[in-house]
């Protein structure tokens, strides 16, 4: 979900792809296949829909996207999960999570 939202924020935003040339945004997917102890990539159930849903709803004053609140989701779950690279800094220190978790801003 991750890969697919930096994807399309690559690929449509004119600042980036002024022509709309898909090249850069296709790099997101070398760096996630080239470094592959760079990123986690996990899979999704079922609970963690539900669990998002439940954080959007607690936090319905807040601009969360839905893959923001399944990040959120999956690093609540997993204690090991202590630092997320993100370009949302604001929504990711405005969420409380379940343990300490440094975010990092590029």
């Amino acid at each position: 979900m991750v890969v697919g939202e930096a994807f399309t924020k690559l690929r449509y935003d004119r600042r980036v792809s002024p022509r709309k040339d898909a090249s850069l945004a296709l790099s997101v997917f070398k760096l996630v296949d080239g470094i592959p102890d760079l990123f986690d990539v996990r899979a999704l159930g079922r609970s963690a829909y539900r669990q998002a849903r439940d954080i959007l709803t607690q936090y319905i004053d807040q601009s969360f996207s839905y893959v923001d609140a399944v990040v959120f989701t999956i690093v609540d779950d997993d204690p090991t999960l202590d630092q997320i690279l993100t370009v949302d800094g604001r929504d990711f220190t405005i969420y409380r999570f379940a343990h300490s978790v440094q975010i990092v801003m590029p």
